[in-house]
């Protein structure tokens, strides 16, 4: 069966395993960046006001994504550490994952609610601008707990090593969005209100798809139970279990976004709007190729804590060797793609082509900046890898040190204390990032050893 074969990819050679469980992560990460193109064409058409209104949201909707993948971290870590050793358990785990997040998005809708109108008013926008950001939010925030179940489900599939099925769930979802966007916006005249009925609606029915997997069509491998659900016997150890993982991974994503906005600082002060447009477009390439890192980092999580869950440390470092090496091979080819050919790539991605000032300005900020990510190869894997380890607050501890303070360090010692202006800022990213993973992988060995001395001690 197709359930059993999915655990035992997660108990196979990681050699092979990684790979496997990565690519449909990959594909979806794709189709969600090709997807936000194209929601953004479509939300183009509603005018200024609307526009704007929209984008006043989106640091609200990160918060809504940190929280929902953060928690579904912490259930695919629990889960898959779980079912290493005890199935019944593992299931008992899954049946308080979707409880936490159920009640996750219960308590984020009213702190969403209570906060909107205050965080407008910060803005201190126009009468239009707040009526299409509140016509924006007050569905969104009404129907997230689409997103968050879509997201904790996703979670649960990878925690017994499906992530296909999550894959065609979420994709489906995000290119049905992509098609109801004109519908809800135009053809029902419901502007800004349309496009966020059509991620409430799209979400939910990827989230309904998923949970007729697990509990009507029941061909997962881990069998939770509904009436469990709506019953719960609570286990404060396994919710704590969840929490140590799922909370500090939200934050980080929370983090990331804070030290985004550090950068937007730095570059503007030292480059005004001609460094932050540079910024703006070479950015989201960036995110492009760090895509491979990111989805081998992120499918390692329920092989690390399968590993870890049954004691195999030896196991547990070979997955953190392949993924770091598959991570960094892949790395160093992108490196070396954008290093040749930064010049034709940066016509595709600048704002405007005919800009040669901002075409060369991205072009150099795709060259230097490309120069971090075989060292992300190495530093993301760990991180994630203490995520699939049940620990948490190390992933959040590595990720501060990454971002804000090796990267944000070097950004403003290389930008301002040496003058180097924004050419610092994008070697203060190579640096500060480069010093990071190191550190990080190196700390992450020792992890590993130190943990298999403490269970043979034992």
């Amino acid at each position: 069966m197709r359930n059993d074969k999915n655990i035992a990819l997660l108990n196979a050679d990681p050699k092979k395993s990684i790979p496997r469980l990565a690519l449909p992560v990959m594909v979806t990460m794709i189709i969600t960046s090709l997807y936000n193109v194209v929601d953004g064409i479509w939300i183009a058409g509603l005018g200024e006001p609307s526009i704007s209104g929209i984008g006043l949201i989106t640091p609200l909707w990160m918060v809504i994504t940190a929280v929902s993948n953060g928690l579904a971290h912490g259930a695919t870590s629990a889960v898959s550490r779980h079912g290493a050793e005890d199935k019944a358990m593992a299931e008992k785990t899954a049946e308080h994952a979707l409880v936490i997040v159920v009640l996750g998005a219960i308590v984020l809708t009213a702190v969403l609610l209570a906060i909107l109108y205050p965080f407008l008013y910060i803005y201190n926008i126009g009468e239009d601008t707040s009526e299409a950001a509140t016509e924006y939010a007050l569905p969104l925030f009404c129907g997230l707990i689409g997103f968050t179940l879509s997201c904790g489900c996703a979670g649960l599939l990878r925690a017994e090593g499906d992530t296909k099925r999550p894959m065609y769930a979420i994709s489906f979802g995000l290119i049905l969005n992509a098609c109801l966007d004109p519908v809800f916006i135009y053809t029902l005249d419901l502007e800004s209100a349309g496009a966020a009925w059509s991620t409430v609606v799209t979400s939910m029915l990827s989230a309904f798809i998923m949970l007729y997997w697990i509990f009507v069509k029941k061909d997962t491998f881990y069998q939770p139970k509904l009436s469990n659900i709506f019953r719960p016997k609570w286990d404060k150890t396994i919710a704590k279990d969840i929490l140590s993982t799922g909370i500090p991974a939200s934050l980080e994503l929370l983090m990331m976004s804070f030290a985004s906005f550090l950068f937007y600082s730095f570059i503007h002060k030292l480059g005004d709007d001609y460094g932050v447009s540079i910024y703006a477009s070479g950015y989201r390439l960036y995110l492009l190729n760090l895509m491979p890192v990111t989805a081998l980092s992120l499918a390692s999580i329920a092989i690390v804590g399968t590993f870890y869950g049954k004691h195999d440390f030896k196991g547990l470092r070979r997955v953190h060797s392949y993924t770091c090496l598959y991570a960094t091979t892949i790395g160093l080819a992108v490196t070396l793609l954008m290093i040749f050919f930064s010049d034709y790539i940066a016509q595709l991605f600048a704002l405007t082509s005919d800009d040669e000032r901002l075409i060369d300005g991205v072009s150099q900020f795709i060259s230097i900046t490309a120069l971090c990510i075989p060292f992300l190869g190495i530093g993301l894997p760990s991180t994630f890898m203490y995520l699939g380890m049940g620990k948490g607050k190390l992933s959040l501890l590595w990720t501060t040190i990454n971002e804000l303070i090796c990267a944000g360090g070097a950004t403003f010692l290389l930008g301002f204390v040496f003058h180097m202006g924004i050419i610092g800022i994008w070697w203060g990213f190579v640096l500060g990032r480069g010093v990071a993973s190191i550190c990080n992988f190196i700390f992450a060995r020792l992890l590993i050893k130190s943990s298999s001395n403490k269970i043979e001690t034992n």
